[in-house]
């Protein structure tokens, strides 16, 4: 299977699917089906952001797309299981936990040599280096989020400058 190619799960080509139910257990089971679809479709697709108006959402082979209310119940279930995190109105999908992140990440700059060297956020999003790693491309704030948490780890210390886009930010790794 190609990279960009993604199996849809059965569930989505089920019309109940697009209706939040209302029985607790079914409930539980359909939000966690949608995490896992949410996260899977976004692994495959290398896609790091969602939001309400996500295709995702609507599947017109069937006819069938969710209520603005069940979107945004979805999304607050996939932040309230660590599987989402919200930075205003955008919300950043995780396939790995930001702990998963934050030690691919420590692992890579261990690996690579690079502990106690400053790199720019640039350089680990976008950097020839790290072209073969899973993060590469991911979301600048997302990433100084991740190491925001190595840097509370005592595994990274996060340099913030004044630009509100990171383009200035740096890390050094211990």
């Amino acid at each position: 299977m190609a990279a960009t190619d993604f199996e849809w799960p059965w569930q989505y080509n089920f019309p109940p699917f697009f209706t939040i139910q209302p029985v607790a257990t079914t409930k539980e089971q359909q939000l966690q089906s949608w995490r896992n679809l949410i996260c899977d479709y976004h692994k495959t697709k290398r896609i790091w952001e969602i939001d309400t108006g996500s295709d995702l959402f609507n599947n017109s082979a069937i006819n069938r797309h969710l209520s603005p209310a069940a979107i945004r119940l979805i999304l607050q279930n996939l932040v309230q299981e660590g599987q989402g995190v919200m930075s205003g109105e955008r919300c950043f999908v995780l396939w790995n936990s930001l702990p998963q992140w934050g030690s691919l990440i420590h692992s890579w700059a261990a690996d690579s040599g690079l502990t106690n060297t400053v790199l720019t956020l640039f350089e680990i999003q976008s950097g020839d280096e790290t072209e073969n790693q899973p993060f590469h491309g991911m979301d600048i704030w997302l990433l100084q989020h991740v190491i925001s948490h190595l840097e509370k780890e005592g595994k990274a210390e996060l340099m913030l400058g004044d630009n509100e886009d990171f383009s200035d930010a740096g890390v050094k790794f211990f």
